[in-house]
């Protein structure tokens, strides 16, 4: 089987949120279910502030529910503006930025 490279342009998009709250398992499946997203990352910060300047930070000995959270994803420009849409109806107060970006990934023939 020979490999082919493909290539498109899609758009990322990155969500900074926190844990409280218990909507980022509720928005993963979302993604899954609703979006057709390919594959979605969330990453969880070990320490952060938000724009009301609270500093917010994980210990040894405890487990924070307003740690900083990413949640990033990409697909093709006019479903992302869709779900970036839904992403502000289910989690208030999140920040989005997006950014169209090139693709590349193995394709077996």
């Amino acid at each position: 089987m020979a490999k082919k490279i493909n290539k498109q342009t899609v758009t990322l998009v990155r969500v900074y949120t926190d844990d409280s709250n218990g909507h980022i398992s509720k928005t993963l499946e979302q993604l899954h279910e609703r979006g057709d997203v390919i594959g979605t990352t969330i990453f969880r910060g070990v320490a952060g502030f938000g724009d009301q300047g609270h500093i917010h930070q994980s210990t040894l000995l405890d487990i924070s529910g307003h740690l900083p959270v990413v949640i990033e994803f990409y697909h093709k420009s006019d479903k992302a503006e869709e779900l970036i849409n839904f992403i502000h109806e289910q989690i208030e107060n999140a920040h989005i930025i997006y950014w169209d970006v090139n693709l590349s990934f193995e394709h077996l023939d």
